[in-house]
């Protein structure tokens, strides 16, 4: 059995449940055919009430260790620093996890904790495996002062797996070879997400039976750009609702937007939901709609399409590649209000079939993805054997 230390900051803690939960869904489904431990770095001033809290390490789903160390890093400045501080920081846990067991170190978020994971990794002489995922090389990679960190760590990983074809050809763009580029989607828990009735649904939310309704899910930050798509309710009819599943910083001045426009009784804000009762708002839904500056590829997309629910979404990251099919959603040409306006009265217009939607969403479940990337793990150590093949940089 090949055994895997997977090595991120992104990573559910009983403080944060729903942290990384792309990344905890993977690993749980890697430890049914794999050896799975996680390194958790807790990155000392994002995460506060984790450290007063903060249990050190933890057994999560009942089957894979969990080691959360303290990282320190300088707020605001000397960003250069991160990847050494959150290295030295998990140095023992890392020790304490990988010596004497670990075949393989997959990392995942490009920088600080790919980087991080490279210093580590190579005092154990580990093939090191990056996925990115979207922010990484969309926002810190376009930074000067990052850039050249994230294109050293990607050049110097055995396989760097991206979330996106999108994302892919950015890692290229950075100088790493294509045969060790790797495409593989998120996945999707097929055992949590199914269809299921819409009336009862809504009455569990406390929603009204009656109308029809646009869900968005994800934190209310302003990259989502939830402001746009409130703004679009005004262009819709009055029998249109939306629901906001997450919690988050823009809650306040999203609310008081609504109020503005006078909408306040067709928004409803859920707050954070549990991942296992996420269900339970796309089954309420008529449409999940995806506002977004920026993605990687969301797993919303295959979570509504197994409960039979098409989405909206404006054409970024991975989205185009997950809506590849008429049948399975509408691409806005842009998330300006009026562009997510007339892609949801589109959507509201089409006659969709949910046996469509659920098999493409079978397709991508999150069994089918720990395969593939056992395959590239193994394909790892098969040529790590070979001399030519790069190493990991130390600093």
């Amino acid at each position: 059995m090949t055994n895997v230390l997977v090595y991120t900051s992104l990573f559910p803690s009983p403080r944060r449940p729903l942290q990384g939960l792309f990344v905890s869904e993977l690993a749980l489904a890697l430890a049914g055919i794999a050896g799975v431990r996680v390194v958790k770095p807790v990155v000392a001033h994002q995460n506060t009430g984790e450290i007063l809290s903060r249990t050190r390490s933890f057994l999560h789903g009942g089957v894979i260790p969990v080691e959360a160390p303290l990282s320190a890093n300088v707020p605001r400045f000397f960003k250069g620093t991160d990847a050494r501080l959150m290295a030295l920081g998990s140095r023992a846990a890392f020790r304490r996890a990988c010596e004497g067991w670990a075949d393989v170190v997959h990392a995942h978020f490009a920088y600080p904790d790919a980087a991080a994971a490279a210093i580590l990794a190579s005092r154990y002489a580990l093939p090191l495996v990056v996925t990115v995922h979207g922010s990484d090389l969309n926002v810190l990679a376009a930074s000067p002062a990052r850039r050249w960190r994230v294109q050293r760590t990607l050049r110097a990983a055995a396989a760097v797996i991206a979330v996106a074809r999108d994302l892919g050809r950015k890692v290229a763009d950075l100088g790493v070879p294509e045969d060790r580029i790797h495409h593989v989607p998120n996945g999707v828990d097929l055992q949590k997400f199914s269809p299921g009735a819409r009336e009862e649904a809504r009455t569990r939310l406390g929603l009204p039976s009656r109308g029809r309704l646009v869900l968005a899910v994800g934190s209310l930050v302003p990259v989502k750009a939830y402001d746009r798509l409130i703004r679009a309710l005004s262009d819709l009819d009055p029998d249109v609702r939306l629901a906001l599943a997450g919690g988050g910083p823009q809650r306040e001045s999203l609310e008081q937007l609504a109020s503005d426009l006078g909408l306040s009784g067709r928004v409803r804000f859920l707050g954070p939901v549990p991942h296992e009762a996420l269900v339970g708002c796309f089954r309420a839904a008529d449409i999940l709609a995806i506002s977004s500056h920026s993605e990687g590829w969301p797993t919303v997309i295959h979570e509504a399409m197994a409960c039979g629910i098409p989405v909206v979404a404006s054409p970024v990251g991975g989205v185009p590649e997950a809506l590849c099919a008429p049948g399975l959603g509408i691409l806005t040409s842009g998330n300006s209000p009026e562009a997510m306006a007339a892609g949801i009265r589109q959507a509201f217009a089409t006659d969709w079939d949910p046996s469509v939607l659920v098999a493409t969403a079978s397709a991508h479940s999150w069994k089918e993805i720990a395969r593939r990337h056992l395959a590239i793990y193994e394909q790892v150590l098969r040529e790590r054997r070979e001399p030519t093949r790069p190493g990991v940089w130390t600093e």
